[in-house]
């Protein structure tokens, strides 16, 4: 049997939404390969392969003799659990609090990206986040644009050539590509004049003041979380928009 080149992606989002969601609470035994197989309309080996990819994650665990345990994900996870956390894990009251903190992360590592790139990075090595800012500005999907500023920032890091902070940065490129793919369009755009004060950012940080280029960001990223907090939530309740519910 030919197996679709997504499929064993398909069962491994599956499985990992259905234990974030709590179908599957720590320390269950999981199913069998032939019942999970039936359940997902896949083989045994994919769904061999995507217990492999979920145990690298530190999501199950397999014993000898009894299957596949599930581990505590909350405290075992990675980054890489962020999408399906988000999707599945978070109740409708946790939803405020946890966004605001994720701002906040998002706002120390694109500090840390500035204060790299300012310090250490060649002018000729900045190429790559102009590309970004380029792609950024020619755009007017909310999607596309909120992923060419996970690219800008990206790009600063790696041009620093720093390169264990580079390292962290990966690990956290992909979940943030899906997490952002996920809520741009309920967050719509970016304010107006974002894409000139990325610019300005970007100034700074070729002319090497980083401390300039630390305030600007500061004010550029207070902007932007009061306008995303605005377009989620409506602030009375604390709940997700109604209007926003249905994008």
């Amino acid at each position: 049997m030919v197996r679709a080149p997504n499929e064993v992606d398909r069962v491994e989002r599956a499985l990992v939404s259905a234990i974030v969601g709590g179908a599957y609470p720590s320390g269950l035994r999981l199913p069998a390969e032939t019942e999970l197989a039936a359940q997902h309309g896949c083989g045994r080996s994919t769904v061999r392969e995507a217990l492999g990819r979920l145990s690298t994650r530190g999501l199950v665990a397999s014993r000898r003799g009894s299957g596949a345990h599930v581990l505590d994900w909350r405290r075992e996870g990675t980054p890489a659990l962020l999408p399906a956390y988000l999707a599945s894990g978070v109740s409708p009251e946790d939803a405020p609090r946890l966004f605001a903190e994720l701002l906040h992360l998002r706002s120390l590592l694109a500090r840390e990206a500035t204060r790299l790139a300012a310090r250490y990075a060649p002018d000729a090595s900045l190429a790559g986040a102009r590309d970004a800012l380029t792609s950024l500005r020619a755009s007017d999907d909310p999607v596309a644009i909120a992923l060419a500023e996970l690219r800008f920032f990206r790009a600063l890091v790696t041009a620093s050539g720093v390169w264990p902070a580079v390292w962290l940065a990966n690990s956290f490129w992909s979940p943030m590509h899906e997490v952002n793919a996920l809520l741009a369009p309920a967050a719509g755009g970016p304010p107006p004049g974002h894409a000139a004060a990325l610019e300005k950012l970007l100034d700074l940080i070729e002319a090497g003041k980083e401390k300039a280029a630390l305030a600007h960001l500061e004010k550029l990223l207070s902007r932007v979380d009061k306008v995303l907090k605005n377009r989620l939530f409506v602030p009375s309740t604390g709940r997700p928009s109604k209007a926003k519910r249905k994008v």
